[in-house]
């Protein structure tokens, strides 16, 4: 097997869950507004209150339902970081070894619900697995003009590595996938460990 077959199946492996979790099928907002049957007062503000922003006007040209418009990192002691991931440009990222982080991602959400958005990665260095973690990052209703922002872990903070063996250039394997198996971003990023930010 590949390098490139090898980390593509540890991200699938990652998307799958282990709990045996069933999604109920998707439904547009359109429907989910619509049905009241069984509803108490509190259900329908709370889904008013996730579909009702961008209801009137979730359909756009564009055929995505996530739009995933950075990815970066903020350490606690330096300036963010981030990638623009509306540009084809080379992705690449440097962290100083030991630093305090967290990972950071903006996304749009248009044309309809997203339940159980979830980031997930692989990083390896020279092939060889070295780490790997999946975020959840919440369920969206569309609303194609607000950018949504989310930081993880919400409380802690990442620990960069650190020590000479550690200082190296990694290959961090990323996707973006929902409740329903929909795989909506996939990508790969460098991230080089150095002693310092330069």
């Amino acid at each position: 097997m590949s390098e490139t077959d090898a980390t593509a199946e540890a991200v699938e492996k990652l998307t799958v869950e282990e709990d045996n979790y069933t999604p109920p099928e998707p439904k547009s907002v359109e429907e989910l507004m619509a049905q009241k049957e069984g509803e108490d007062e509190a259900l329908q503000r709370y889904k008013a209150s996730l579909l009702g922003a961008g209801a009137a006007s979730t359909a756009t040209d564009d055929p995505r339902r996530v739009v995933v418009t950075e990815v970066g990192i903020i350490p606690s002691d330096h300036a963010p970081i981030m990638l623009d991931m509306t540009s084809d440009q080379p992705k690449k990222i440097v962290l100083k070894e030991g630093c305090s982080y967290r990972l950071q991602f903006g996304f749009r959400v248009q044309n309809q619900l997203v339940s159980g958005l979830k980031y997930s990665h692989v990083v390896t260095r020279r092939g060889i697995k070295v780490d790997s973690a999946q975020e959840m990052l919440g369920s969206y209703g569309p609303d194609p003009q607000k950018v949504n922002t989310v930081q993880v872990p919400r409380r802690d903070w990442e620990t960069a590595p650190s020590g000479m063996l550690a200082r190296a250039t990694y290959t961090v394997k990323s996707a973006f996938t929902d409740d329903d198996k929909v795989e909506h971003l996939s990508f790969s990023f460098e991230l080089e460990v150095k002693k310092d930010w330069a």
